[in-house]
């Protein structure tokens, strides 16, 4: 069986060329190719994928390491992933690149990424259900429409 925070390391170690995964303690690891940083699935890996805590060897240093929540090192990975992966292209194909990344993450993890723009959606969310809950659904639906340019 595969655990929550290994999945997590698997991914963040085929985020080539930034990341690649190699075999560290009898156990797969992500190690970037940037600084050395190694992550290493946590040893104790029975929680939910959005609990899942992954090791993490600062500049591969087993003297400097730290547990983290695996969701926040993914999405740390991945942004610097996209930014590679983005230079001379437009904004847009940066925006398209993590959107189905983050999907691919969620697929392959079961977990969810931190990303900051998430945190804008809901709030525009919480304002139609407030607006729903004052006027009605109907007029939340009008707010909603044009928020999404519909």
């Amino acid at each position: 069986m595969t655990y929550s925070s290994q999945r997590v390391v698997s991914f963040i170690g085929n985020l080539a060329p930034l990341f690649h995964t190699e075999e560290i303690d009898h156990g797969r690891a992500a190690r970037s190719l940037r600084d050395g940083t190694l992550i290493k699935a946590s040893a104790e890996d029975e929680a939910e994928p959005e609990d899942a805590y992954v090791v993490v060897w600062w500049q591969g240093d087993p003297g400097r390491a730290s547990e983290v929540p695996a969701y926040m090192m993914a999405s740390n990975a991945l942004v610097e992933y996209v930014r590679f992966h983005s230079v001379g292209h437009d904004v847009e194909h940066a925006a398209n690149l993590l959107a189905h990344l983050s999907q691919h993450f969620g697929h392959k993890t079961g977990a969810s990424l931190y990303l900051p723009y998430r945190e804008e959606e809901f709030a525009f969310l919480g304002k139609v259900l407030k607006a729903a809950e004052k006027a009605g659904p109907k007029l939340a639906w009008e707010i909603l429409k044009k928020g999404l340019g519909l």
